[in-house]
């Protein structure tokens, strides 16, 4: 039998780690389009970052052959911190595939994430694969579609933003403080460090440009080679559409599509009035680990925008951590939730969970009383730079 080692990656198979993901997740793209993760997330694989502590793996006799990347990060919802736990890279080489070993590199990720008390975690994949270990779709997005017609309609047929683009580099400290700023001025965000932050919003591929009127800022776009839109904010919500046009410009598109946060008020209802269409979307897979502190926090995110009805209800959570029995309250914008021992309202299992408080659909939130109706989904959104 092969020796076989399953843990941590060890510091010195740093460079075979890397080299194995990217085999395994691009030797078979044509090489005018390949891409490396270096490449593509420098913000995780970085040599200062210390990526192969980050991953648990699967060895034989020495040899890498599967590896899981677990990438911690902090968020803020109202006030709150939580800890995020991103499931990145899974990989297995093609020469050990079905011997069990993505199973061994999840569960060994789980057993990490529940011991060291994160609050949720995150992955993209295929639903039943990763539905096993307890990630449903979650969350809501509003996505907007807009194009030059649309412009002309509103502006005439001449318009021009009035603003002009300017790619940010790390050189660019006052103007990554400013983006900083203007991100972290929302109900919830990820805190994201200043020694990485240009790494982040260069994740995926990404160029970030800051937008200027003569030289005040007004606000930044994060531009996808794909020619999409991964992140825009305006300092004034009035200046959306002159940040719009600017990414136009910079892409060399005549229509662009992105999301916005609903807790995002201003700007979402400014888009609703111009864009030539809008859908509701999930954001990301999600595995929700201390269920108490991840509804408190998000449904006080939900308090910030929306008026919430008063009451209480009690829900028994069969998580994948464990089981949690919870009085959820709300009393004007305070919202609370604690353990009970008492019988509950409404009794969930782990997937029906995630669904029930973060999905688009689930039937089961129409056994819920009326004042609490307007309660659910939470207002949970996930940045798609942050995501791993």
């Amino acid at each position: 039998m092969d020796n076989l080692y399953k843990g941590i990656c060890p510091y010195e198979d740093e460079a075979e780690l890397i080299k194995m993901l990217d085999e395994v997740f691009f030797a078979d793209d044509p090489p005018e389009t390949r891409t490396n993760f270096m490449e593509l997330l420098p913000k995780l694989y970085k040599k200062q970052y210390n990526p192969a502590a980050s991953n648990v793996v699967v060895k034989e006799n020495g040899v890498l052959k599967a590896a899981v990347g677990g990438y911690a990060s902090e968020v803020s919802a109202a006030g709150r911190r939580l800890r995020v736990y991103g499931i990145g890279n899974v990989a297995v080489s093609k020469d050990s595939r079905r011997k069990g070993y993505m199973i061994d590199c999840m569960n060994m990720a789980l057993d990490i994430m529940k011991k060291e008390n994160f609050d949720y975690s995150l992955l993209d994949g295929q639903r039943q694969r990763y539905g096993f270990f307890g990630y449903e779709p979650a969350g809501c997005a509003c996505n907007f579609r807009i194009n030059t017609g649309n412009i002309r309609r509103i502006l005439g047929a001449d318009a021009k933003s009035p603003f002009t683009a300017r790619e940010v580099t790390e050189r660019d400290g006052e103007i990554i403080n400013k983006i900083k700023a203007l991100n972290e001025s929302l109900p919830f965000h990820p805190l994201r460090s200043e020694k990485n932050y240009i790494d982040i919003i260069r994740s995926w591929s990404s160029i970030p440009y800051a937008a200027f009127e003569g030289e005040e800022f007004k606000g930044y776009f994060v531009a996808h080679k794909s020619g999409s839109v991964l992140e825009i904010k305006a300092r004034n919500t009035g200046d959306l559409l002159g940040i719009i046009m600017c990414a136009m410009d910079v892409i060399g598109k005549d229509s662009v599509s992105f999301t916005l946060p609903q807790f995002d008020t201003q700007a979402c209802d400014y888009m609703a009035k111009i864009c030539d269409g809008m859908s509701l979307c999930n954001v990301e897979k999600l595995n929700i680990l201390n269920y108490g502190r991840f509804i408190e926090a998000f449904l006080a995110v939900k308090a910030q925008r929306m008026k919430l009805c008063p009451g209480s209800i009690k829900l028994l959570i069969h998580g994948c951590k464990r089981d949690e029995n919870l009085i959820v309250s709300v009393s004007g914008s305070e919202v609370s939730v604690t353990e009970t021992d008492g019988k509950p309202d409404i009794e969930l299992s782990h997937g029906d969970a995630v669904r029930f408080l973060t999905g688009l659909v689930s039937e089961q939130r129409f056994s819920l009383p009326s004042f609490a109706l307007n309660w659910f989904p939470l207002d949970f959104y996930s940045y798609s730079l942050d995501n791993v």
